[in-house]
């Protein structure tokens, strides 16, 4: 007991360590992009697991899934992002019709993640005691960075045109979740989950044009930091095995607030400060899976998660006007007789800027047992396009996972 006690906090201050969570796409930089942490099992089915997901790696996704822990269950997951953006402006016919489009500007940026999860429900025959469970992770990522740099096509400064000017954005920060879960079976294969996330972060967010030392324009400078962010969001999970060969998931997480303080510089030098709040939405989560009937240990996991961001509110604009989503996760687990797993899966996730505007992703990934744990491996390859002022964005995400478990 002392051994895994040891394991369990050392794998939470590695966590804990770790820092915000890193972003990766242009529309969501300024407001998030909410992440429920997800372990490389659940990510190589395209993030499903409301159902599936059982003990502290699912507290995230459903806290009903926390009471199939058994004993100390210890979770620690790390990714890697790799995300590759290209901006381009369209090339037209003497139609004004659009028959290519040139790229002016291409970035690829590397992040990491970390999430930290322990579990517990105690030995022994008792009728009511609940598992509860503590977990570490980010929430929403806040963070892009972005450098593109013009040129005059009709000067000739060898070896190439001569240089206009420099851009650069760089946003940096997000918000992290300090997360309880408690979780009882209230009736034979009935969980009930009930969980807390206490948010808390910083970002601050950088626009800079600079200009070539012999030119006559000044640079310009843009900054903004919003610091002490802060709030709590409740949890609410039902877990169902009544049924025959289907497992059945149902998640409520409220809307929540986060505020805190914020200061801006605008063009001219000036420096506004004051409070704001960002409101974010509710979100309801129904989860599916489904165990066939052969001998092959073969399950399908299925997720659909509807988010109400017509209600996002923000005391710093009042021209905001998302949309709700409705996203779908599928994943495939076949388990070989060695106890390693092989898993396939497809995520659709619509953006709330734009309804229209939707990211897919292809998964894969394999579960092992390597020296007394298990390990769980995953990638992820999502492809998402959309108008911007100046033409089009194309942006393509690459996520690798590695998750490392252990029950004492």
């Amino acid at each position: 007991m002392r051994r895994g006690v040891t394991v369990v906090a050392a794998l939470l201050a590695i966590a804990a360590l770790a820092g915000a969570a890193s972003a990766y796409t242009y529309a969501e930089g300024e407001y998030g992009t909410l992440i429920y942490a997800s372990d490389a099992r659940s990510m190589a089915m395209g993030g499903a697991g409301v159902a599936s997901a059982d003990g502290a790696r699912g507290m995230a996704l459903n806290p009903a899934l926390v009471g199939k822990a058994e004993g100390i269950d210890v979770v620690f997951t790390a990714a890697a992002v790799s995300a590759e953006e290209s901006r381009e402006v369209p090339l037209y016919d003497s139609f004004e019709g659009i028959i290519a489009y040139n790229t002016y500007a291409m970035n690829m940026s590397l992040y990491d993640r970390y999430i930290g999860n322990v579990a517990w429900k105690p030995d022994g025959e008792f009728e009511w005691m609940p598992a509860v469970a503590v977990g570490y992770g980010p929430r929403l990522d806040m963070s892009y960075n972005y450098h593109v740099q013009y040129r005059d096509s009709d000067t000739q400064a060898e070896p190439l045109d001569k240089i206009l000017y420099d851009q650069w954005i760089e946003n940096d920060g997000g918000v992290n979740a300090f997360s309880v879960a408690v979780s009882q079976e209230v009736m034979d294969a009935l969980f009930l989950g009930v969980g807390v996330d206490f948010l808390r972060g910083d970002a601050d967010a950088e626009e800079r044009t600079v200009y070539p030392v012999d030119s006559e324009e000044e640079d310009v400078e843009l900054w903004s930091s919003y610091d002490a962010l802060s709030g709590t969001q409740f949890t609410v999970g039902l877990l169902s095995e009544q049924l025959h060969r289907v497992d059945v998931g149902v998640v409520y997480r409220s809307s929540f607030t986060l505020d805190g303080d914020y200061s801006m510089e605008d063009a001219e030098g000036g420096v506004t400060e004051g409070n704001f709040e960002y409101k974010y939405p509710d979100a309801i989560a129904v989860g599916l899976e489904y165990h066939p009937r052969n001998e092959m240990m073969t399950s399908v996991s299925f997720d659909v998660v509807y988010t109400r961001w017509s209600d996002f509110e923000s005391d710093l604009s009042e021209d905001i006007d998302f949309d709700d989503t409705l996203e779908y996760r599928a994943g495939v687990e076949h388990q070989f007789f060695d106890n390693t797993q092989a898993r396939f899966g497809l995520v659709y996730q619509p953006a709330y800027f734009d309804e229209h505007t939707t990211r897919t992703a292809f998964c894969f990934g394999l579960g092992l047992d390597v020296v007394g744990v298990r390990v769980d491996i995953a990638g992820q390859m999502g492809v998402r396009e959309y108008g911007i002022e100046e033409g089009r964005l194309r942006e393509t995400t690459s996520i690798g996972t590695v998750t490392v478990s252990h029950t004492f």
